[in-house]
């Protein structure tokens, strides 16, 4: 009864300063970050980032992400297929760089600082996702190579985490990667196989079930099997759910009516969630404590993604305007960096020195890097 308590609470406070922050003509989601801040171990300790929270979060980033997919637009996405992987390509090679060579300035040890700039090379796209649907900027191609980018970059990200963990651990074999790679073309031919054939039945069939909301439930189905699949196969649920909505939204049987049920859905209850959680474990106490180095790395982060896959950007033919938007939209990292972290503090990869350090940094960049996106889109108008 307690958490039901808590999850009024935190809806109403959503409320209040989504519209504080509109009113601001801020991004909402802002608020709602900071917002967690406060209700967390940094302020008022009064929610806990524990299983109920964690549940009702991870809900609300899958249904984000699924939201995300079905507002995209395919032919978009395969024409800027290119200038996404280049984006996503630097995007990455930049943080890594940049966060190796800071961590080996403050001393710490080169497999720990390798695993670091691991942790900063993720890219989560769900806060930009919630900025660019707030601005209607996610159908732009700038929002199309942002998304494109993001689910590159998140295969890359995991690659080198393999690669890196098993060569850390001394558990590295070809056979492993090998079969990685195997898992996740099997699970790009099952996309496939479900958007031309399988998707489209499933929701016409649902016309003919009698039963209330019967499309928009099985579209529900489809974005949790598919996330479930996609960690299944060691990719994000987030990637499943994402390229679950770009399935259902192309189905010729796709109506608006299951897109604005699930926003309701998503808005009224998970997703809110979701972007409070964020901040619930930011500590002041060990803020202070690594005062220097949490400042370098978040300063590092967010000019590592946003020179680097602006770069990319530019590089794709994009002019300086739509490569600060792009670059912008990749700074933040979110759930990915932080589950990361959480697998290498656990394989003892990252000691309890340095985690409170990095997690920090991760939860003050992706606070930040909505100012960066809003920015970038005032300056550069559809």
């Amino acid at each position: 009864m307690e958490f039901i308590t808590l999850l009024a609470l935190m809806l109403f406070l959503t409320i209040v300063v989504s519209h504080v922050f509109n009113r601001l003509n801020l991004p909402a989601v802002i608020g709602q970050l900071i917002l967690g801040v406060i209700l967390g171990k940094g302020v008022l300790n009064i929610v806990k980032a524990d299983n109920d929270v964690n549940l009702f979060a991870e809900i609300g980033v899958i249904l984000l992400m699924f939201l995300a997919g079905l507002e995209s637009n395919l032919k978009l996405l395969r024409k800027h297929l290119i200038p996404s992987v280049t984006v996503a390509i630097f995007g990455v090679i930049l943080p890594v760089a940049l966060t190796l060579g800071t961590s080996l300035l403050f001393g710490i040890n080169f497999k720990e600082s390798i695993f670091i700039s691991v942790v900063f090379a993720a890219t989560s796209v769900s806060i930009s996702v919630e900025v660019l649907k707030s601005l209607n900027y996610l159908s732009s191609a700038s929002g199309t190579v942002i998304l494109g980018a993001a689910v590159v970059d998140d295969i890359l990200a995991i690659s080198i985490l393999s690669i890196m963990s098993g060569t850390l651990t001394g558990d590295f074999s070809v056979q492993k990667i090998v079969m990685l790679l195997v898992l996740w073309v099997l699970f790009g031919s099952f996309v496939v196989v479900l958007h031309k054939w399988i998707i489209p039945q499933i929701i016409h069939l649902a016309d003919y079930i009698e039963a209330t909301h019967a499309q928009t439930i099985f579209a529900l189905v489809i974005c949790f099997v598919m996330a479930y699949i996609a960690d299944l196969v060691q990719l994000d649920a987030v990637l499943g759910a994402f390229v679950a909505g770009i399935a259902v939204s192309n189905s010729k049987y796709y109506t608006e009516k299951i897109g604005s049920n699930i926003e309701a859905i998503g808005y009224s209850l998970f997703i809110p969630v979701f972007f409070i959680s964020i901040g619930l474990n930011l500590e002041f106490t060990s803020f202070l404590k690594d005062f220097w180095l949490i400042l370098v790395f978040t300063i590092t982060g967010i000019l590592g993604k946003l020179i680097g896959a602006g770069f990319g950007a530019r590089l794709s033919g994009f002019d300086l305007k739509d490569s600060y938007v792009i670059g912008s939209g990749m700074i933040s990292r979110g759930e990915m960096a932080l589950i990361i972290g959480q697998i290498g503090f656990s394989a003892k990869l990252l000691s309890e020195e340095y985690y409170s350090a990095v997690i920090i940094s991760v939860i003050l960049i992706t606070i930040i890097s909505p100012f960066f996106l809003k920015h970038s889109i005032s300056r550069n108008p559809l």
